[in-house]
């Protein structure tokens, strides 16, 4: 039951992530601006990131020996890294808009 509701996650995931980039293309061709697009993608970085992190913790039940809580440890540390520097850049973009 855990591994289904882990796919189903994931796959929410990649949707939202696929979603915001088809939001930032269509914005790109209707000529509104390379920064709102970028925008739209760093948002969707980040909406797509808080659900892997729940995918991730969702994984965390399934977690038998010390490799598998070494892996996890690191690909949650890589995704808060990965969180922070998009937050970053999105609050960059946002104060170059204004």
């Amino acid at each position: 039951m855990l591994a289904a509701l882990r796919l189903f996650v994931e796959l929410a995931t990649n949707l939202v992530l696929f979603g915001y980039l088809v939001a930032a293309l269509l914005t790109l061709v209707r000529g509104t601006g390379l920064l709102r697009a970028r925008l739209l993608v760093a948002e969707g970085i980040l909406f797509a990131l808080n659900l892997k992190v729940v995918a991730t913790l969702l994984r965390t039940m399934e977690l038998t020996t010390w490799n598998q809580i070494g892996l996890f440890a690191a690909v949650f540390v890589l995704r808060t890294v990965l969180k922070r520097v998009v937050t970053w850049e999105r609050r960059e973009l946002q104060s170059g808009q204004g």
